[in-house]
């Protein structure tokens, strides 16, 4: 009879799904959201005008225009390990009022930059200052490994939500105003999201909630850190992050000017297809819980999936020769990007113990920094060498997610819990 009343009141499993679709987000997560989603809103409006302003009221050359972007990244390889590595130790919270401090205090730096080494300095402080990797242990620390896939890809999608909305801002306030009012608009806009996180932001380091999983707590040790670096998987997710990083960022960097030669693109249309390839980044970061449900052991085929939709987007340059023509391969290269991304970042945080996961993720972002600061050059480098083949350069960058594709499977191996 026991049996039967604990049957009949037992869930079903289409109930117990349903419960878990609707589970509310934690609110504490809900704030990081929105934190980032400012600060990256903020930097999109900046980062259009940026190249304009530089060249056009302080004289830089080509060169020069790319040290400015050059700088953040540059900087953002150092400064995402130390606030990391120092978030596992004096806690998150602390670490991310400052970067958004910071993130201000930049900005306006930025907007009154009067030389072109004052402005190069500017961007190289901001990027050392960057909270993203600090966030994304934020969100680790408050989530299980089963739920960690899907908080992880909606932060994502609210700093691609931020990065879409922030240009066409950006375009209006400077139609008005110009860099100056922009610059002047964002530094109001990240201190309202400084005093917001520090009325609302609580500290996530040694929370413990409700977790009923086995993750394990660890060592914050310099030991801890470098065995658990040196896993071979861990090591194919910075190689493979590092590739698919590179293959994009070389695309991002060019295909403006691709886009002149092949298709007669001006400034707006190619601001209308990066916004077309910015849904495509917030769709896969939103939806990608469906490809990494019932928990990370999963998500090694969403790894394989976005590198392998990365490849085929750069190959398919190839035969676009129209608008029409460019809708598909935009699409899989901001949602392989987005797909692969988010797997790496999950990837990285549940292979490590929780008291590793600023260092970690601020590994991983370092990695990530690295790749944006060459892919650049290197991407420049090919277009040089064969300028009469325009796709040469797209094909041979697709090499890197295809190799990261191929040794997606194993970057991670779940723990089988031991039976007694």
């Amino acid at each position: 009879k026991l049996q039967f009343l604990y049957f009949i009141g037992k869930p079903t499993m289409a109930e117990a799904k349903k419960d878990e679709k609707h589970k509310p987000e934690d609110p504490k997560v809900k704030v990081i959201y929105l934190t980032v989603f400012l600060d990256f809103f903020a930097s999109g409006i900046v980062l259009p005008l940026l190249q304009t302003h530089a060249k056009g009221e302080l004289g830089a050359d080509g060169y020069n225009v790319g040290m400015v972007f050059t700088a953040y990244s540059a900087a953002s390889i150092v400064g995402s390990f130390i606030l990391g590595r120092l978030s596992d130790i004096i806690g998150r919270r602390p670490i991310i009022l400052i970067s958004l401090l910071m993130s201000s205090v930049t900005l306006y730096m930025t907007a009154v930059a009067t030389t072109l080494q004052g402005l190069i300095q500017t961007r190289a402080l901001a990027g050392f200052f960057s909270e993203t990797s600090v966030c994304q242990a934020y969100i680790a620390d408050r989530t299980t490994l089963e739920d960690r896939p899907r908080y992880l890809g909606h932060m994502g999608a609210f700093i691609g939500l931020g990065f879409m909305v922030g240009p066409a801002t950006g375009a209006i306030i400077g139609a008005f105003g110009g860099f100056p009012l922009a610059g002047y608009f964002t530094t109001v806009v990240t201190f309202l999201n400084f005093i917001y996180a520090a009325v609302k932001l609580e500290e996530s380091l040694g929370y413990k909630g409700k977790s009923k999983d086995d993750e394990e707590e660890g060592s914050v040790s310099w030991g801890s850190y470098f065995s658990t670096l040196l896993k071979p998987g861990m090591l194919l997710v910075l190689v493979s992050q590092f590739a698919g990083t590179f293959a994009f960022m070389g695309w991002n960097t060019t295909w403006g000017n691709w886009a002149a030669d092949r298709l007669g693109y001006h400034r707006k249309h190619v601001g209308w297809a990066f916004a077309w390839l910015s849904l495509a980044l917030i769709l896969a970061m939103w939806k990608a819980r469906a490809r990494v449900k019932n928990g990370p052991q999963h998500v090694t085929k969403a790894a394989f999936a976005g590198n392998m939709m990365m490849f085929l987007s750069l190959v398919l340059h190839r035969w676009m020769y129209s608008t029409w023509t460019i809708f598909v391969p935009l699409f899989l290269l901001g949602f392989g990007y987005g797909l692969s991304e988010l797997a790496y970042q999950t990837i990285t945080s549940v292979t490590c113990g929780k008291s590793l996961q600023g260092s970690m993720l601020g590994t991983l972002s370092s990695v990530t920094a690295l790749a944006r600061a060459l892919a650049p050059i290197a991407a420049g480098y090919l277009f040089d060498a064969h300028p009469g083949d325009l796709d040469y350069a797209y094909t041979a960058m697709a090499m890197a997610p295809l190799c990261a594709a191929v040794v997606a499977p194993l970057t991670y191996r779940p723990k089988h819990k031991k039976t007694e």
